[in-house]
């Protein structure tokens, strides 16, 4: 855990590239996605050194442990992994980030690649038919947060929100809080707590039960970060209040009108948000606001500027 490895899938590599170097070729493209780890990214630079072929870097979200706009991750020691960082991009073809910021980060700390560093947010995967579901009416502002529980998203600042602002609120927490202490022995008429379930069962619930999704992200180094839930939010036709850092997805957010962020430790602010809220007629019009552009957030629209990228490194050979 503490970064002695280069990762901690130092093994896996060794089998893995003993399996693909006699199937990889020279003129393919090798595409490596990272959701923080490394070993993707140094799989496919040794694949390029020893085959020749080329690489793309998905930076799903930095590398951890990396410095980004000059922070850590965490307090926890760990090994800084900026000369691996180094060691193992400097050899791709293309690194796509899923955040402007992380672009920005990345070029700052690498001015020589700025070309090859591109930004593509990766979107929701599969459109859902709203028409298939009708909304079930209440006179209380519906707001769920879905998805891990845990301390770099600190869920309990919507419940702190609740506590401060409890006028016609009904507060959902969907996700596993059975190791999560902030959130338990928590009882409340208004405030639900709801285990995980089948996507198509979750995505009816969703659709039929909540005004609102809450999203958020508590820790300064996140903001070059965008949580999958607000496309997933986009794609259910919700309308968001955010708690996240400065950075792409809480510009999203505000810059397209689809909710309304403040950072994680604005409670104020987020009062604010729910307040106006509660105004049905402000609440329908972020809503119009992302169903109108809602198809434009779909990975299968997002995929074609990647599409356009490969194109162009195989029209290099």
């Amino acid at each position: 855990r503490v970064g002695f490895y280069e990762d901690y899938l130092d093994k896996w590599i060794k089998e893995a590239y003993k399996y693909l170097k006699n199937r990889v070729k020279k003129e393919d493209i090798v595409f490596a996605t990272s959701g923080g780890e490394l070993g993707m990214i140094k799989l496919a630079s040794i694949l390029e050194k020893k085959i020749g072929c080329k690489f793309i870097v998905n930076m799903h979200d930095p590398l951890d442990y990396s410095i980004v706009h000059g922070l850590k991750l965490n307090k926890k020691f760990h090994v800084n992994r900026e000369k691996q960082e180094y060691k193992y991009l400097l050899n791709s073809n293309l690194i796509i980030t899923s955040s402007k910021s992380n672009q920005i980060s990345l070029q700052t700390k690498y001015p020589k690649w700025s070309n090859k560093i591109v930004n593509n947010y990766f979107g929701y995967i599969k459109q859902i038919n709203l028409n298939k579901y009708s909304k079930t009416l209440s006179n209380k502002l519906r707001i769920a947060y879905v998805g891990n529980m845990g301390e770099l998203q600190q869920p309990e600042i919507l419940y702190e929100v609740y506590r401060k602002n409890s006028n016609n609120i009904e507060i959902y927490f969907i996700g596993d809080i059975s190791s999560y202490k902030p959130l338990q022995n928590i009882e409340n008429i208004n405030i639900k707590f709801i285990n995980y379930m089948p996507h198509d069962e979750f995505l009816k619930f969703m659709i039929e039960n909540i005004d609102v999704g809450f999203v958020s992200l508590a820790d300064n180094y996140l903001g070059a970060c965008v949580p999958s839930k607000i496309y997933e939010y986009i794609n259910l036709g919700l309308p968001m209040i955010g708690a996240l850092p400065n950075g792409d997805g809480r510009d999203i957010i505000n810059d397209k009108n689809y909710g309304m962020a403040y950072r994680y430790d604005d409670i104020d602010g987020l009062i604010d948000a729910v307040e106006k809220f509660q105004n049905r007629d402000f609440l329908e019009s972020n809503q119009n606001n992302i169903l109108k552009d809602r198809d434009s957030w779909s990975m299968k629209y997002m995929i074609k500027e990647v599409d356009k990228l490969l194109k162009g490194l195989i029209n290099e050979n």
